[in-house]
């Protein structure tokens, strides 16, 4: 097993939510595990300075509606969202947009691989807390469903 084959597989790691993984190759045997640290638990807030591309305020559904039970769609990685499959192309979803279980919600990039954030259940789209091109962390809140 090469050095460089080993570096592939620490950041296919890195890049997703695996706590272990092995690998065997031409007899060799790879295992990697990816302990918590006391520190990793909790992160302080980062502050960033604004700029054209700021996070805008969460954006809401009608007012006045009756409040319904909503969900929380969490980003599963940290990566860039994307709202729209390409910079030219209509986004995934809107306020208010019915969505059914399976519907592509938005896209995150890590590393150069792209993953499907996808609704959990039949909903409407009550928020969209984040802006296309944002950095996420994984388990951020990115869109409320209703």
């Amino acid at each position: 097993m090469d050095l460089d084959r080993i570096k592939t597989l620490i950041d296919a790691m890195a890049a997703s939510d695996l706590n272990e993984m092995e690998f065997r190759e031409d007899g060799w045997s790879l295992r990697l595990v990816r302990r918590a640290q006391p520190g990793d638990m909790v992160r302080a807030p980062v502050e960033t300075v604004p700029s054209a591309n700021a996070r805008p305020r969460p954006i809401r559904a009608e007012p006045g509606v009756a409040p319904k039970r909503e969900a929380k769609v969490a980003a599963p990685l940290f990566g860039i969202v994307h709202l729209q499959p390409a910079p030219d192309a209509p986004v995934f979803v809107s306020v208010g947009q019915a969505v059914t279980a399976g519907t592509p919600l938005c896209v995150i990039e890590a590393m150069k691989m792209f993953h499907e954030v996808r609704a959990e259940q039949d909903a409407t789209v009550s928020a969209i807390l984040v802006a296309s091109g944002q950095e996420v962390e994984a388990g951020q809140e990115l869109i409320r469903l209703a």
